[in-house]
């Protein structure tokens, strides 16, 4: 939340911590994250600079 409020972004967010959802995705291990419905990291927290460059590629 930190990082959108930076980039004066709105989203919503969503923790998910069902199995079958999580699956829904193909991700095999956790944490990932999903922007758009794209998997876009998995099994690692992508540094900050990282996410930004993603969201900056959406706008």
């Amino acid at each position: 939340m930190e990082l959108l409020s930076e980039m004066n972004l709105l989203a919503d967010m969503e923790h998910v911590t069902d199995v079958k959802e999580i699956g829904k995705y193909g991700v095999m291990g956790t944490p990932a994250l999903v922007i758009n419905g794209k998997v876009m990291s998995v099994g690692k927290v992508p540094a900050k600079e990282k996410i930004k460059e993603w969201l900056s590629e959406l706008v």
